[in-house]
């Protein structure tokens, strides 16, 4: 799971480190950086895995342009610990040159418990094989990522299993107005807002059998009047539609996904990323503000079951609020504070500590300003 995060010269990130343990609540004001630290990892998942370049994923518009301490380079340092407790230490850096609009990869560097797997300087990259020993030197493209484009063998499993577990960090900003009820094909992972929603369940009904059922059956007792999700023929393609159990008779009312309400699809997307990503015992799930378009009775079974799930192997969840239910239910033991000094200034966090006398609750705290009571 991701132990650290370490962020420099992107956005609001200057200098910035965060650590994490299984389950993180990750909460403060609007614009300090929460949902931009979902964005850098959700980036660096598609540099290393999607083999995207960096002029794409890391431009020279997110450099961190009129905060101090811009030194021109924007590092990224990731830090991953497996089931076993090794820990591997993920690091790029990238040079900017804004006046010739040209920017590339100074350094990629990945170690296994400080032992080197890859490196690569300025384009020459070398290969490491599990035992420590060097394997072949090659020339690298300053704009890709050279951990992705090492095929997996026999002598690289170690920073294989890292590719496949970053490829396991999964990042939901459910936008239920977006999500579509036709799907042309199949996807094996969702949208990170959903809108290819009926795409994946088409991939999860052909695939994963046994997700459909977990899923099936946890809607219908979360969900009132649910019965199934069913995927029809239309032309060249498919509509899901959401049944629900008729208040006359016993035949049930088949609704097109879009049609039902907001609240309805970011639950059912909720429980869907907790059977269908998250079956894996070895994978992150971020959800940026699941209580959106849900009453607290809805999403509160959701919030136990996911911190349940965190409790086993080396499942994590991180999540950002800002719901006052949510915070005091889960601030004093999980919770990080962002900040940023007048809006403007660099992201600051730490960890959430509350006296245990204390007569007021976090978000009493923090509709007050106290924040002061609420820091480590």
């Amino acid at each position: 799971m991701i132990r650290r995060l370490y962020i420099h010269n992107f956005k609001s990130f200057i200098n910035f480190e965060i650590r994490f343990d299984n389950f993180q609540l990750l909460t403060g004001a609007n614009g300090v950086g929460k949902s931009a630290m979902f964005d850098v990892l959700g980036r660096l998942k598609a540099f290393v895995c999607n083999s995207e370049r960096i002029q794409s994923v890391f431009p020279s518009e997110n450099t961190s342009k009129g905060i101090a301490g811009n030194d021109g380079l924007m590092r990224i340092e990731l830090d991953m610990q497996n089931s076993a407790d090794a820990l591997y230490c993920y690091t790029l850096v990238m040079e900017y040159d804004d006046i010739n609009h040209h920017q590339h990869i100074a350094e990629e560097r990945l170690t296994y418990n400080q032992s080197p797997l890859f490196e690569s300087i300025k384009g020459a990259a070398q290969l490491y094989r599990d035992n420590g020993s060097a394997g072949p030197n090659f020339p690298m493209d300053w704009t890709q990522s050279g951990v992705g484009f090492v095929m997996a063998g026999k002598d690289n499993t170690k920073m294989t299993w890292f590719k496949e577990r970053l490829a396991r960090v999964w990042i939901l900003r459910i936008a239920p107005d977006m999500i579509k009820d036709e799907s042309r094909r199949e996807a094996i992972s969702p949208q990170s807002n959903l809108n290819d929603f009926a795409d994946w369940y088409r991939y999860l009904a052909q695939a994963q059998p046994d997700v459909i059922q977990k899923l099936t059956n946890d809607l219908r007792f979360r969900l009132p009047g649910f019965h199934t999700l069913r995927l029809k023929d239309a032309g060249e393609g498919k509509i899901l539609y959401a049944s629900f159990e008729s208040e006359v008779g016993k035949k049930s009312i088949d609704i097109p996904f879009g049609q039902i309400s907001e609240g309805q699809k970011a639950l059912i997307g909720l429980y869907a990323a907790l059977y269908g990503l998250f079956s894996d015992n070895d994978a992150t799930l971020c959800v940026d503000e699941p209580e959106n378009f849900l009453a607290l009775p809805e999403v509160q079974p959701w919030l136990d079951r996911l911190y349940e799930m965190c409790q086993e192997e080396t499942r994590q969840g991180l999540i950002i609020s800002h719901h006052p239910r949510v915070l005091n239910f889960l601030a004093a033991d999980t919770g990080i504070w962002f900040e940023r000094s007048n809006g403007t200034g660099p992201t600051r966090n730490w960890a959430i500590s509350l006296n245990a006398d204390s007569l007021i609750s976090v978000d009493q705290l923090i509709e007050r300003g106290w924040i002061d009571g609420i820091s480590k």
